[in-house]
């Protein structure tokens, strides 16, 4: 691991914005990647199944 570079306040500004503007991608990406999941269709499942729960069968 490389130790952190210590730099100005100005500097360290700058590359938070940066860092904050990636972040901000990625959750837009994410959510969109959400969507599109939620959005995928449905099978009908035709087995019937038993679950294992809390309570049992």
């Amino acid at each position: 691991m490389n130790p952190s570079k210590v730099v100005s306040r100005d500097e360290w500004l700058v590359a938070r914005k940066d860092l904050l503007t990636r972040e901000k991608e990625l959750t837009r990406l994410r959510d969109e990647v959400s969507r599109h999941r939620r959005e995928l269709p449905w099978v009908k499942i035709d087995k019937e199944y038993v679950f294992d729960g809390q309570d049992g069968r």
